[in-house]
């Protein structure tokens, strides 16, 4: 191979490799980070894995993200079969607007209550890493949702858990249509004797 094929290879690769980090560094890849896999699965893994930002961002706080509020990681899991969803979870991490930390913490839109750090959930991504005594954390008192707060800057962690739709109660069986004759008795008035 003559050298200034070498050359020009290695300045294809070295194009090629710069123009990937530029498009990482710049979010030209996507939402974040690529899904992350989780250390366990407590049911078997996901049948769906959606990485759309902006849609759990919707999902999450029933608001589009301001123009302010930077998505940094955003992944939903769904668990389906047969009969629709069964379960489901996201995890997002969120640099925050003023007015979306407003609304959450200050505001507390979702009525929450000042909560533990707890144990994170073993299936959330790899890229949902915290230290607990450095962020304020609120929790739903009766389901899994969990805001947690950084003490020192706007960035948010965010993440709920909950089950799907359950199944309503079978139609009820066809009943008989009534009867037309009531039964022993006539369907017409007896005959009035006149005297």
């Amino acid at each position: 191979m003559n050298l200034s094929r070498k050359i020009a290879l290695t300045g294809v690769a070295g194009g090629v490799l710069l123009a990937w980090l530029a498009a990482s560094r710049f979010g030209f890849l996507g939402s974040g980070a690529a899904p992350g896999k989780p250390s366990a699965w407590r049911q078997g893994a996901p049948t769906n894995t959606v990485t759309d930002s902006e849609e759990i961002f919707k999902r999450a706080f029933w608001r589009r993200p301001g123009k302010d509020d930077e998505i940094l990681h955003a992944e939903r899991h769904e668990w389906r079969d047969g009969d629709g969803l069964q379960r489901w979870q996201w995890f997002l991490v969120v640099k925050a607007s003023p007015q979306l930390i407003k609304d959450l913490r200050d505001d507390n839109a979702f009525g929450l209550v000042p909560g533990a750090a707890g144990s994170l959930n073993p299936e959330a991504p790899s890229w949902f890493v915290f230290k607990p005594d450095e962020f304020s954390i609120f929790q739903s008192p009766h389901a899994g949702m969990r805001l947690m707060f950084s003490k020192t800057d706007n960035v948010l962690y965010a993440t709920d858990s909950g089950r799907g739709f359950t199944k309503g109660a079978p139609e009820p069986a066809k009943q008989a249509a009534p009867p037309t004759a009531s039964g022993r008795l006539p369907t017409t008035p007896p005959p009035i004797s006149k005297p």
